[in-house]
């Protein structure tokens, strides 16, 4: 009996214990469904959150690639283009963006403090992405980025080279330029006369010869000897290597790196190429038509200087001296920028005339528009906003500027598709900001005389002559194996004997076309001229005060801020 009631009890016990094990087994199974979906759902709402903010970053990137396409099309958007801006389509119709738009900040001078245009002035318009995407289960992401567009004036330059136009240098005379010196395409040079005082960069290579020493394989048979370059310390040293070849020239580099080491740590950062990514500054013409084509790229960029034409789009327009010109003379009629006649009754008769005389190098007769400077502003027609353009229709024209010792208080450009002539001292008396941009530009010195220039050169003797103004202009063409175009120490063109006569040159010379009028080609030293003692360098006045109407080259888009959230 007894016994019998000890195993009673002990089942009692087990039953007790089952029960409560089987009750902990639930609960524990419980927890695991419960903890199984938790975490489903927190992987579901993971993977919901983390594919909506890639597509709102979608969103910013085709915000940010349209929008640099707008800029290259038009150069400066209006409200209505920015707002046409749309978001990117997305496979998944359940990815919607509810808020997507491209807005205009501001736009303020900023000074570069980084790469190898550090210390330019740039002006610097702000641009704010935000793009929002909503996916399934109410899942957001909302990103915001704020980009600039960066561009450049282009007279900040000692020497800007575009591309499809090389920039070459081998004076004979010593020669030393002061100013900033960049090519979009290369830079090929040579000479120990030649120093250069500040940096040196080219979107291309640096070579240490000049195009018309190729042999028929493309090698060069002679290299000169060194030029002479500031390193980031002010200490001259000598570039006896380049881009390709290594030390005094032995053998070839064994590794592109050791190029960028060796120009590194020989200039400390003031010769800069390819190699160290030097970024292309693109002149104001629509990306579209200045492209990826270095051959195309100089007939582009010679549409800055052409006359405005009915098919003309809006940022052709922006691009167009022409439209910017306060002042036009057209076919010896002078015009406001409005194209309305502009009244030349008080002015003096010989301020705007037609004048024919002989180019030796052209080896033509042309008829020059020359427009006496002194006498416009005599009588009071001078272009508003500092910008005037003139030029002639048909063959053998081009533009004469005499008597521009003393320029408008504001600062004068003056701007032609044709061959311009400048006679004599220019900016020298209350020096302004000053250029001249045509297709060509002839200095011409105080003692020329149209009755000598028939003359063989001897006979046109030139005297010392000084120029103040920045120059836009183009070789007639790329030089080749045997045939040299007069390099950048002949882009500005002579017809005179000027041998031991000073031609003094302060400005920035830009040279982004090939000249399609004055296109002879260049021949050397007794035919048509002799070069002048080049006391060349950049005008410091650039600084701080542009000539009117500078174009600005175009560096692209720049990330700035990005954020989470609505910044404005």
């Amino acid at each position: 009996m007894k016994l019998r009631s000890v195993c009673g009890n002990e089942k009692g016990v087990i039953l007790s214990v089952a029960l409560m094990l089987l009750a902990i087994l639930t609960l524990m199974g419980s927890a695991a469904i419960v903890s199984s979906r938790s975490g489903l759902k927190i992987a579901t709402n993971w993977k919901g959150n983390t594919t909506v903010f890639y597509a709102a970053e979608a969103g910013l990137e085709k915000g940010i690639a349209d929008l640099k396409t707008l800029l290259g099309a038009t150069g400066q958007p209006t409200a209505d283009q920015l707002l046409a801006i749309a978001p990117p389509s997305l496979s998944n119709p359940n990815f919607t963006f509810p808020e997507f738009k491209v807005e205009f900040i501001n736009s303020a001078p900023i000074v570069l403090n980084s790469g190898a245009y550090n210390g330019l002035r740039a002006d610097a318009s702000s641009y704010q992405i935000t793009s929002e995407a909503k996916g399934p289960g109410g899942s957001r992401s909302k990103l915001v980025q704020v980009v600039e567009y960066l561009e450049v004036p282009l007279f900040q330059f000692g020497v800007f080279y575009g591309k499809g136009v090389d920039l070459e240098i081998a004076p004979g005379p010593p020669m030393t330029f002061n100013g900033r010196v960049h090519a979009n395409s290369n830079i090929y040079m040579r000479n120990d006369s030649l120093k250069f005082d500040s940096f040196v960069t080219t979107a291309g290579d640096i070579h240490r010869y000049v195009k018309r020493d190729l042999d028929a394989g493309g090698n060069p048979t002679s290299r000169g000897t060194n030029p002479q370059i500031k390193d980031a310390g002010g200490s001259y040293q000598s570039l006896n290597f380049d881009h390709k070849m290594n030390h005094n020239f032995v053998a070839e580099w064994s590794d592109p790196a050791q190029w960028k080491s060796a120009a590194l740590s020989t200039f400390g950062g003031t010769v800069l190429d390819s190699a160290m990514g030097v970024q292309e500054i693109q002149p104001p013409v629509p990306s579209v038509l200045y492209g990826s084509d270095a051959a195309a790229a100089p007939d582009a960029a010679h549409q800055m200087i052409e006359k405005g034409t009915g098919t003309d789009s809006a940022a052709m327009k922006k691009a167009k001296m022409y439209y910017q010109a306060g002042l036009r003379i057209v076919n010896g009629s002078v015009q406001d920028g409005n194209g309305n006649p502009v009244n030349m009754a008080s002015c003096d008769p010989k301020a705007v005339t037609n004048k024919p005389f002989r180019d030796a190098r052209e080896e033509k007769n042309v008829t020059v528009t020359e427009i006496d400077i002194g006498l416009l502003m005599a009588c009071g027609v001078t272009p508003a906003n500092g910008v005037m353009y003139v030029s002639r229709d048909g063959n053998d024209q081009g533009v004469r500027l005499v008597n521009g010792s003393q320029l408008p208080s504001q600062g004068l450009t003056v701007v032609s598709e044709n061959p311009v002539y400048i006679r004599g001292n220019y900016n020298t008396v209350n020096k302004v900001p000053a250029a001249v941009m045509g297709d060509s530009i002839t200095v011409l010195s105080n003692n020329w005389d149209d009755q000598n220039a028939n003359a063989s050169t001897p006979n046109r003797l030139a005297s010392d002559t000084a120029i103040n103004s920045a120059f836009a202009l183009g070789p007639q063409v790329e030089s080749t194996a045997g045939h040299g175009n007069g390099q950048l120490e002949n882009a500005i063109r002579f017809l005179e004997d000027w041998d031991g006569r000073n031609f003094s040159y302060r400005g920035s010379i830009v040279s982004l076309w090939h000249s399609k009028q004055g296109d002879k080609e260049w021949q050397c030293c007794g035919q048509y001229y002799r070069p002048p003692n080049r006391d060349w360098g950049y005008d410091t006045l650039f600084d701080t005060q542009q000539p009117p109407g500078t174009p600005k080259g175009v560096l692209g888009l720049a990330r700035k801020s990005w954020s989470e959230g609505n910044v404005l």
